[in-house]
């Protein structure tokens, strides 16, 4: 029965096909809209390599805020910040302190100019983030505690410099420092912000970072992000980290420290928090509720009229039908099998219309125009399937409800196309 309901489907999809191009067209319209709000979200917010846990991580990104009599400054941390209040939390699974610098890249005999973003970071970067790589290893402790100058490079770096990801044990200079290539990792996309850049170096071995502070040493360019075991512990990280500030500020004559608020989740930075700037949960979700509302509704609303338009014209043929011995069940199966149909090939049609549309604003949707986009980001079926049953629910009404009551009239009735027999 269900296969003969949807060649029946097809065959009407193809006998109206004015009708059926509309309301195609209107769902995947209304689909597209809402999914590309819902992939903005998601590269935000989903897990992805090489930051596959972040429903377990927390931040302090320019969060940092130090005050005296004298003034305060607000941005980045000390690395003297970053080990006392954090490396001394015992909370977390991993911490890692990090700043990101644009610096050229050379090899020995050649002279480069272009920028290359550096992130100078520790040995806990490595457990926080999940790295694949293609050769070598990170680097060590060991190699961190004695500001040994190694890095690890990526596939795309080890190429422009050498032609080869074969590049472990030869020498790249980061701003005429030399380095010795110690890993390489496959390419991270900019939507891995935090993971994000063309060298790893550790922060140890920059002398100029590590003094470029003020405010007693508290306040420099270091940002952290922390890993909890689970996320059930982040109220209690935060306490932790509250009793470090304090010990860490008794130590201190004239200036104080604090995380104004942080350190926040990846649910906050989803939604456009920052430690400066926080976002409430119910704001967003009150603007951005709104907004697919919108969305959903006025693509959908206006398929309400070609719908129900193409379900009366059909009172004769449903006529016919029932004066053969068609039931009112049989006929309103009919009628929603080829509504699904319709909403089906929309959803998947308006699916990769988002995509497309996605691809082709990301310079505008998201931070950088050359962000990188995988299948893990983009495709999230909780997403699609819900923005989907919206759609087929709010099309399947349309149509249900005016073939449900052509069903139940007479048959005569239905034959005349509703029209009243004179006494």
């Amino acid at each position: 029965m269900v296969k003969q309901y949807l060649k029946q489907a097809l065959y009407m999809l193809k006998e109206n096909r004015f009708v059926s191009v509309i309301s195609i067209a209107g769902t995947a319209i209304s689909i597209a809209m809402i999914m590309v709000v819902v992939l903005v979200f998601q590269v935000q917010f989903a897990s992805f390599y090489p930051e596959n846990n972040r429903d377990r991580m927390m931040y302090v990104e320019n969060g940092t805020e130090v005050r005296s009599d004298n003034g305060w400054n607000r941005g980045s941390m000390s690395a003297e910040a970053v080990k006392e209040c954090f490396y001394t939390l015992q909370l977390p699974e991993a911490v890692s302190g990090y700043a990101l610098q644009l610096k050229p890249l050379s090899i020995p005999g050649k002279r480069m100019y272009k920028g290359y973003e550096i992130k100078y970071t520790d040995p806990g970067f490595w457990q926080i983030f999940s790295f694949r790589f293609l050769s070598g290893q990170p680097f060590t402790q060991a190699d961190f505690d004695s500001g040994i100058p190694v890095a690890v490079v990526s596939e795309s770096v080890a190429r422009k410099l050498y032609g080869s990801t074969e590049v472990v044990g030869k020498s790249v200079i980061i701003d005429l420092a030399d380095y010795t290539i110690c890993g390489v990792v496959e390419d991270v996309s900019r939507a891995a912000n935090t993971a994000f850049a063309s060298v790893w170096v550790p922060y140890t071995t920059d002398r100029v970072l590590l003094a470029n502070t003020i405010k007693e040493n508290m306040a420099g360019a270091f940002s952290v992000c922390l890993l909890a075991r689970q996320r059930e512990d982040f109220g209690a990280i935060r306490q932790e980290l509250d009793r470090q500030v304090e010990r860490y500020n008794g130590m201190k004559q004239d200036n104080q420290i604090n995380f104004m608020g942080g350190p926040i989740t990846r649910l906050d930075v989803a939604i456009g928090s920052e430690a400066q700037v926080p976002v409430a949960l119910k704001d967003y979700l009150l603007e951005t509720g709104l907004l697919l509302l919108f969305l959903l509704l006025v693509p959908a609303l206006n398929l309400l009229g070609v719908i129900q338009s193409a379900v009366q014209k059909r009172r004769a043929e449903m006529g016919v039908r029932k004066a053969f011995g068609a039931t009112t069940g049989t006929l309103l199966c009919q009628v929603l099998y080829e509504n699904g149909l319709t909403t089906l090939i929309g959803g998947v049609v308006g699916f990769g219309l988002s995509l497309l549309f996605f691809s082709l604003g990301k310079g505008f949707l998201l931070e950088s125009a050359d962000t990188s986009l995988s299948g893990e980001m983009l495709f999230q079926p909780m997403a699609f399937g819900a923005a989907l049953l919206f759609c087929l629910l709010l099309n399947l009404l349309s149509a249900g409800i005016p073939a449900l009551r052509i069903a139940r009239q007479k048959i005569v009735t239905a034959l005349k196309d509703g029209e009243e027999f004179n006494k």
